[in-house]
């Protein structure tokens, strides 16, 4: 399982490395024709207004600061990926980000067939 976690981070980096670049097209290539995507509970109902989220927001991203990522590959098919990212809002609230991403693999290449975006904003006297 071990180079299927490899296969993972690599197809990760990719699409990360994408979306901070804003290249939002290499960002949907990497998403399932029926992906599923989830952002704060609501359901986003195509690719195409994924790409047109991807093409709208501001970069510069702001640094992390946390960002962790774990893998989990469950058949040589199949896995998925948890990332938790905290962000400095102001000097009073931090947001936190959680997203789940369940992998397969399909035809050599891995595409995201799930996807989850929840953002929490926490005041800093609350942690």
């Amino acid at each position: 399982m071990e180079s299927i976690k490899s296969e993972l981070q690599e197809a990760t980096n990719k699409e990360q490395l994408a979306f901070k670049n804003g290249d939002c097209q290499e960002v949907v290539d990497s998403m399932e024709s029926d992906i599923t995507f989830i952002a704060n509970g609501n359901k986003v109902p195509s690719k195409a207004v994924i790409q047109k989220f991807c093409n709208s927001i501001p970069r510069p991203f702001k640094k992390a600061t946390i960002d962790n990522l774990d893998i989990y590959p469950l058949t040589n098919e199949t896995g998925y990926t948890i990332r938790t990212l905290e962000y400095q809002k102001d000097s009073q609230i931090k947001i936190l980000e959680y997203v789940t991403k369940i992998w397969r693999k399909s035809d050599g290449k891995w595409k995201i067939t799930h996807f989850q975006s929840t953002l929490k904003e926490i005041s800093i006297s609350d942690k």
